[in-house]
């Protein structure tokens, strides 16, 4: 048991020393494992750039929403200051001094009657 520790305690400063040393490059189970490395490194890659392209949406969506959001604000503000503007005693008071006035009387109705056109056919005979 003794010699087993003991071989393990000298296998773990070769397998340092040779990857700092990079001899870890020259052996066949590294050669046979190499497209297998590129591949996930390539995976890796992709998910690093997908994380960074969905962080940049996901600030867009919520910049967006804070724009929207003044907007509707902006939206509520104008329309109630256009529904105070169009009542009827604000636009007499405004229109007071240009000499248009407020009319008095009720509106009226006008009734047009249409008179059935009459055609008459000439017949040549």
């Amino acid at each position: 048991m003794k010699k087993e520790k003991k071989q393990k305690k000298e296998k773990r400063p070769k397998r340092i020393m040779s990857i700092l040393g990079g001899s870890f490059l020259v052996r066949e189970e590294f050669k046979k494992q190499f497209p297998f490395m590129v591949f996930v490194t390539i995976l890796l890659m992709a998910l690093i750039t997908n994380t960074y392209i969905a962080e940049d949406r996901n600030r867009e969506i919520a910049r967006n929403g804070k724009i929207l959001n003044d907007l509707q604000v902006e939206y509520i503000q104008l329309k109630s200051d256009i529904m105070q503007a169009s009542k009827q005693s604000v636009l007499a008071k405004k229109l007071k001094n240009s000499g248009i006035k407020e009319p008095l009387e009720p509106l009226k109705r006008i009734h047009i009657e249409e008179q059935p056109a009459t055609t008459e056919r000439s017949h040549e005979d």
